[in-house]
């Protein structure tokens, strides 16, 4: 317990019952919901709601005391009692969040690094890590999978709330961790989530379109990311990949407001000049060129985007500490991600089947390319799109398809509360040629049973995700589970 008059906490004034003035206060959190004993609730403003509509679920659960803004003050005192509790209305509550964070959870692991960009930030968390781990360093990973390494959590967003994310990290730490990779989205940079985090490096991968049903347009979008850079130190490492043009821009703005920027890429204008070889189907030689020195290694991971997200992966290892040689030569050793061009198995008739998480335009294409040179057969995908999210991305995934597919079905990915047919309609609109089956798992099965010898089956969309939202509920479903149940059965039943 803490008392309340040793947090310092600078407010334009007090409402509410404050009969007790020096409260006791245990912790914080930003989510009713999650709210025990003697915690402080911070009322913040939310995307599509303010905190303060959550106050009388905080004062249920136990909060000692409500910080809030004028606005939330007045949603309060519109709709509750406010003679119930202590009430501290500030002008600076996010700012006031983030010292609480500090005070709560002082201990954190002290090499940092985060990611930000439209595709790629998982895989390159996740190859930090299996390179860290090899070297027999502890590392904790936080985004799309969720929270893995020294902690295992489930998570339902890429990057956590603020309070969350700190206790994540404070956990990691007390169990001896010292490394943590954050893939960073642009919903919690535009939210303050990581504010107070003091990161060594900031990797920037790519952008693309994703997302614009919250940013509104792609330039927005690319500023939210770039407004990460507000809140660095000028000591941190900038890495950002030349080969996008939007991670041109971002190298060039972070050199102008004095940042240490280095760049990778195919480029021959990067800092680290990639160069990648196919060898076989299930392997590439990667070539790094980096202050003027060639090394060579081999990965199972196939598409040269795998040899860009290797490259930023060895190159936040060497702001870890670890020999940039080393990891290169640790790279054979990577294993691939679930959910991330995951191999499932063959069919009877000698089609190859994987599962993939590519859900953007930019994402699928390059999905597609990859696989494009695997076979002189058809290339079959299964994908759909998702409800209440950017809409446009509906057209131009359809146009990828359309361009690099040979046989494709269109399918429910997770509708939400949007109608199904109506997504499905807008993407079938841009390729026409595309057979409708709004059943996901009847769309996988029936890609698989008509596919051939050669032919190459992507599910495209879900990957890891092991569950369909429709409406306001999550059916169980995983496309690894139904695409290895298809195989399966009509293995069955062609003997």
């Amino acid at each position: 317990m803490i008392k309340l008059s040793e947090l310092n906490i600078k407010s334009i004034r007090k409402e509410g019952n404050w009969s007790v003035q020096d409260l006791n206060i245990s912790g914080i959190e930003t989510n009713s919901s999650k709210i025990k004993g003697g915690e402080i609730f911070f009322a913040l403003e939310g995307i599509q709601n303010h905190g303060a509509n959550f106050v009388d679920d905080a004062i249920k659960r136990g909060a000692s005391l409500i910080i809030t803004d004028s606005n939330g003050y007045q949603i309060i005192k519109k709709n509750f009692k406010v003679s119930q509790i202590p009430v501290l209305i500030c002008d600076n509550t996010s700012e006031i969040l983030t010292k609480m964070c500090f005070r709560f959870f002082p201990s954190l692991p002290s090499n940092l690094m985060a990611i930000t960009g439209t595709n790629g930030k998982t895989s390159v968390v996740n190859f930090i890590q299996q390179l860290l781990e090899l070297n027999d360093l502890s590392c904790l990973t936080v985004g799309t999978l969720g929270v893995k390494g020294a902690i295992n959590i489930s998570t339902n967003i890429t990057t956590p709330t603020q309070v969350d994310l700190y206790k994540i990290l404070s956990n990691a730490r007390e169990l001896g961790t010292d490394y943590a990779c954050i893939e960073a989205s642009s919903h919690a940079i535009h939210q303050g989530r990581l504010g107070g985090l003091e990161f060594k490096s900031l990797f920037f991968s790519n952008l693309s379109q994703d997302h614009l049903d919250y940013h509104g347009n792609i330039e927005s979008y690319f500023f939210a990311k770039l407004s990460i850079l507000d809140k660095l130190k000028k000591d941190v490492r900038v890495f950002a990949n030349i080969d996008d043009d939007f991670g041109k821009r971002f190298a060039e703005i972070s050199k102008k407001r004095g940042f240490s920027v280095e760049t990778i890429g195919f480029s021959k204008d990067a800092d680290l000049i990639l160069k990648s070889f196919r060898q076989s189907i299930n392997s590439q030689f990667i070539e790094f060129n980096y202050m003027g020195e060639k090394i060579k290694t081999q990965t199972s991971l196939i598409g040269s985007f795998q040899a860009l997200n290797l490259g930023m992966a060895a190159l936040a290892c060497r702001e870890f500490g670890l020999s940039f040689n080393q990891v290169i030569n640790d790279i054979p050793k990577i294993l691939p991600i679930p959910g991330r061009m995951e191999f499932v198995g063959e069919t009877i008739s000698g089609a190859r089947v994987y599962i993939d998480f590519a859900h953007s335009p930019d994402s699928l294409e390059k999905l597609l390319n990859t696989f494009k040179l695997e076979t002189s057969s058809k290339l079959i995908i299964v994908f759909g799109a998702g409800g209440e999210r950017d809409k446009e991305k509906r057209k131009n995934m359809g146009i990828v398809a359309s361009n690099l597919a040979d046989k494709i079905y269109v399918t429910d990915d997770n509708p939400r509360n949007e109608n199904p047919a109506s997504i499905r309609k807008e993407i079938i609109r841009y390729c026409p040629e595309a057979e409708e089956v709004s059943d996901r798992a009847e769309a996988i099965f029936r890609a698989i049973e008509k596919s051939e010898l050669g032919d190459i089956v992507i599910i495209a969309g879900k990957g890891h995700e092991r569950s369909q939202i429709v409406g306001n509920q999550n059916f169980p479903f995983d496309d690894y589970e139904q695409a290895s149940i298809a195989i399966e059965s009509i293995r069955k039943i062609k003997v």
